[in-house]
């Protein structure tokens, strides 16, 4: 099954994670490539099912940035 890797800040973090768990995915977490990054890898066979989770939790991290 192929694996995606999702580079995010380090503040998505909770974000993200609430949105995964949503969609029944299961990631590592591994450092990114600075110190306030960090790189998830999900593993999944559908790559368009995962993109419609991870653009959600952009938009949500997108939103509170704003507030």
């Amino acid at each position: 099954m192929p694996k995606a890797a999702i580079a995010i800040d380090d503040w998505k973090l909770p974000i993200f994670e609430r949105h995964l768990a949503g969609g029944g995915y299961q990631y590592e977490q591994h450092p990114g490539l600075t110190d306030d990054t960090l790189t998830l890898t999900v593993t999944t066979d559908c790559l368009q099912d995962l993109e419609v989770v991870v653009r959600a939790a952009n938009n949500e991290a997108r939103r509170r940035k704003m507030q």
